[in-house]
């Protein structure tokens, strides 16, 4: 009976130790709400890292928020709902210049992934003069990448084309097939989606010889400072997820397939060939700044003459990058 008791007792004592070391685990926990544009292959790092775990394994708690645009998002973030964010374009650089401490902190996509489609009678970009031009929302990325396109293109945005707002990459393309405006820029998988409904491609921006901020991690500076320890892990957490997509197709394909709310294996495969397998740069310094200033002294004065190093702060990335972490990711270690 005795050696029953104490077994009981011991077996008591084990139970509660086990369960004191999960709360003490679960406790270290950093629990933060962070935003994510709407589910596109350029804005996948956020959900990588969420799906691979990663956050947990760098001690935080996330709760990723999906938001359609970069400007919804900054406002979130601007508010304290989402003190972290992953938004690209010129809207972080456009809060910053309106006086707010916005600051961009990594900088996952540098190049454009971005094509223009065009309803099946227009032949060229230059054909749009006069015409309807479809962004998702502006100070987006799409928004930034339309009028980069039709600047190229010799048109200048909101004189010579009318540019209105679509929505989502699905309502994008509906809206070219429905008429309700006669092109767009898209990405994949929404370019799939343009070719099956027989829109026409017009102009492939990833030929492009530009680097841009298109999309990255976004904070407060007055975040950053009393918080920098969380920001530091949420940003290893978010480049091992992006390099966890780069390397790892089927986890990849699995992860966009749950946040695309799709099973097409075509759409997929080709999101995960033009974009993801290359698209992210590692490690994501911020970067592109210059010409998105360039793009905004048209619309905001104060643009003209800021230095770009106002509007990042390279500290964490270059921290991480120069600990070795990053380099045993590429190498699989």
């Amino acid at each position: 009976m005795a050696i029953w008791r104490v077994t009981i007792y011991g077996g008591i004592l084990l139970a509660l130790g086990c369960a004191s070391a999960i709360m003490a685990q679960e406790k270290k926990l950093d629990r933060i709400r962070v935003g994510g544009g709407s589910a596109s292959a350029a804005q996948m790092s956020i959900w990588f890292a969420k799906e691979g775990n990663f956050y947990e394994k760098h001690g935080l708690n996330v709760e990723v928020i999906s938001i359609p645009g970069s400007s919804l998002a900054i406002q979130a973030m601007l508010s304290g709902e989402l003190p972290i964010i992953q938004a690209g374009g010129a809207g972080p650089i456009q809060a910053a210049l309106s006086g707010t401490d916005t600051v961009i902190v990594a900088t996952i996509a540098k190049k454009f992934n971005w094509w223009i489609y065009g309803q099946a009678n227009i032949a060229r970009m230059e054909d749009l003069k006069g015409k309807v031009f479809g962004t998702t929302r502006f100070g987006t990325q799409s928004d930034l990448a339309s009028r980069l396109a039709l600047r190229k293109s010799g048109l200048e945005p909101d004189r010579d084309v009318t540019m209105v707002q679509t929505g989502g990459p699905a309502e994008t393309v509906i809206a070219m097939a429905t008429g309700k405006v006669h092109a767009a820029a898209i990405s994949p998988p929404a370019t799939l989606q343009a070719k099956r409904v027989k829109l026409k491609e017009l102009m492939d921006l990833t030929h492009l010889d530009v680097e841009y901020h298109v999309n990255g991690v976004v904070t407060t500076r007055r975040y950053l400072k009393s918080n920098e320890d969380i920001v530091r892990r949420f940003l290893r957490a978010y480049i091992e997820g992006a390099v966890r997509g780069m390397k790892d197709k089927p986890f990849a394909m699995k992860t966009m397939g749950k946040y695309f709310r799709t099973d097409d294996k075509e759409v997929l495969d080709e999101t995960y060939e033009l974009i993801i397998k290359t698209g992210f740069t590692v490690p994501p310094y911020p970067a592109g700044i210059p010409g998105l200033l360039q793009d905004l002294e048209r619309t905001m004065p104060k643009a003209k003459g800021a230095k770009p190093e106002d509007f990042i702060d390279n500290r964490l990335v270059r921290e991480i990058d120069q600990s070795g972490f990053v380099k045993s990711l590429l190498a699989g270690k």
